[in-house]
């Protein structure tokens, strides 16, 4: 069992789904999940607190690693001009160079087994 901190772009607070990309293409946790899905996911939040469960995992399009990136800019402005030190990105890009950036990341979107998904 692997414990890691990810990138979360995206919580749903109603579905409790988690959209995390990897800002490496090649990092552990991606690998990991990869071969073996995920047991278990936790989140932390002041406004939600905990929230643990064994998820049901997809892999994310480019597409929707776009708009994640374009959706949490919009959310995290402060915020987004750290993460922003991903090579590729920058604070004003536009959906293509968003598009661009997304094709070379992976994302998984975690799910608790209980619900609906597409």
């Amino acid at each position: 069992v692997y414990h890691t901190v990810l990138a979360v772009l995206r919580f749903d607070e109603k579905t409790h789904a988690i959209f995390a990309v990897s800002p490496w293409s090649e990092s552990s946790w991606y690998r990991n999940i990869q071969a073996n899905p995920a047991l278990e996911v936790e989140t932390g939040d002041i406004r939600f607190g905990r929230v643990r469960y064994a998820p049901v995992q997809r892999s994310l399009m480019s597409e929707e690693i776009a708009e994640l990136f374009i959706e949490f800019r919009t959310q995290y402005p402060i915020f987004s001009r750290v993460v922003a030190r991903i090579p590729g990105w920058q604070i004003d890009s536009s959906y293509d160079e968003f598009l661009t950036l997304a094709r070379t990341l992976r994302g998984i979107a975690f799910y608790p087994q209980t619900a609906l998904h597409v």
